[in-house]
């Protein structure tokens, strides 16, 4: 089992293990329950450490089990070098696997997700009922997540950080690159970063091509949100950034804050010929909220009078395609400024067919809210006063037409995926083995699967239930 302890400063995410070894992926049919054996044998600090340009298949999801412990490629690499986590357990009816590292124990306090690529092997089917591609947060502090590629999720999301009791505290997400998430296609979407820790930082990370949020925030209150960039390239996407959601904390954005980050509609890719501003996109393809604010902007009347509290949103830039840049309803409290449109930007689409037959939709515009539902909110002064801001992702795309932007276009100059910025640790240190005999793996190994098995049933039944979310206009 490979594998390293290591003394650290939570304060920081460079972290030197004193050894390494990576660990094997052979035998295969094995790899699951070896993984979780090292995880569950070795206590609090061990690293997982997996050997880089190597395939770990796995057919349940790997589990953190005590606090500080790490899961990485080792020497850290940033590239397509860094190990692949594949989700290849069975499906059937709906229901299967859909999570590959799962960081919500009681004892995780401090485990760290780190420099992995994780396929989700949803490849084009339907979503499956359960949790995203990596499961992280719970009763627990002090987590990170960075470095991390996830895409191609089976579930709702490429990565969750959940709220536990709502005591989820100080998780850090940044510098990971995620999607493509889900697809366009109705109620078949899937997240980029699902958010519902309080005080967590998520910076840096770039996001390409989600379905349904870039970067979803359930409240999480105290959360900083910024120096992001989400960008769609063949697919439309719901909301870029949402804080929209009325469950789990009662709507309590107190200190979120979201600022400095970019966000990239649709634009145009046919050949951009002299004096022409604006072409066809071959996928129709845009954003329909730059950044949505307030439940009714997403659910309609689903939450009644209740409201989004006490956020603040300033400093993001938006360019490209989108049917409103940002859409703003039932807030209370909100401070909204100093969000500006760059390069060539488009405001289009029209009423779809699930748009609600009682609700008006309003007009494309970058910047739109509805003062009837919004109170006690400071906001820029270039909004577009609109009398209903109900369930606004309903609109759909033209069909065809030239009224896509040139210039930016993501899906022939991607923005560079994030780059390490430091080194966390360049070299492993000296192999520590640790030799388990063949008896002794079996047998932990079977009691470890009838442990994940059970624990990853109940986290199947919790997911439905937090995934009813998803059944939008």
């Amino acid at each position: 089992m490979g594998g390293s302890r290591f003394v650290e400063d939570h304060s920081s995410s460079r972290h030197t293990p004193r050894a390494s070894s990576c660990f094997a992926a052979d035998p295969t049919d094995t790899l699951t329950d070896r993984m979780n054996v090292a995880l569950n044998s070795s206590g609090q600090g061990y690293v997982l450490s997996l050997c880089p340009n190597t395939e770990y298949s796995i057919q349940a999801p790997i589990l953190f089990a005590f606090s500080d412990q790490e899961i990485s490629t080792q020497g850290y690499p940033t590239d397509e070098t860094r190990a692949l986590i594949i989700v290849n357990g069975t499906v059937n009816n709906g229901t299967g696997q859909t999570t590959a590292i799962d960081g919500t124990c009681a004892q995780c306090d401090g485990v760290r997700l780190r420099n992995v690529q994780i396929n989700g092997s949803r490849n084009g089917g339907s979503p499956v009922n359960g949790g995203g591609n990596v499961e992280m947060g719970g009763s627990n502090s002090n987590q990170l997540v960075e470095y991390v590629k996830s895409y191609n999720p089976r579930g709702w999301t490429c990565l969750h950080i959940v709220e536990g009791a709502l005591s989820c505290n100080n998780i850090t997400v940044q510098n990971n690159d995620v999607g493509p998430c889900g697809t366009d296609d109705f109620q078949q979407w899937a997240d980029g970063l699902s958010i519902s820790c309080q005080n967590a930082v998520v910076r840096n990370n770039m996001v390409q091509n989600p379905t349904d949020g870039g970067i979803v925030l359930f409240g999480s209150p105290g959360t900083q949100v910024y120096n992001n960039t989400i960008w769609v390239v063949n697919q439309t996407l719901l909301g870029g950034i949402n804080m929209v959601d009325y469950d789990p904390w009662s709507g309590n954005y107190t200190n979120t804050v979201v600022y400095n980050n970019t966000i990239l509609g649709g634009f145009s890719n046919e050949n951009e010929e002299a004096n022409e501003t604006d072409g066809t996109n071959s996928d129709d393809v845009i954003i329909k909220i730059g950044i949505a604010i307030g439940p009714r902007t997403w659910f309609g009347t689903e939450y009644g009078n209740n409201v989004s509290l006490s956020g603040r949103v300033y400093n993001n830039r938006l360019s490209g395609a989108f049917s409103y840049a940002i859409g703003m309803t039932s807030a209370k409290n909100f401070t909204v400024e100093n969000n500006v449109l760059f390069g060539n930007t488009s405001f289009i689409g029209a009423r779809g067919p699930n748009c609600s037959s009682s609700d008006t939709t309003p007009t494309p515009a970058a910047f739109v809210i509805d003062q009837n539902t919004v109170s006690q909110s400071t906001t820029q002064s270039n909004f577009t006063t609109i009398s209903d801001g109900n369930s606004l992702t309903c609109v759909q795309p033209p069909d065809g037409g030239d009224y896509w932007p040139f210039g930016g276009n993501p899906s022939t100059s991607t923005p560079s995926s994030p780059s390490s910025g430091h080194s966390s640790s360049s070299t492993a240190g000296i192999v520590v083995g640790v030799i388990v005999g063949i008896l002794f793996v079996a047998v932990l190994a079977f009691f470890i699967r009838r442990w994940v098995l059970k624990r990853a049933e109940a986290q199947r039944l919790y997911k439905a239930s937090r995934r009813s979310r998803y059944i939008k206009n």
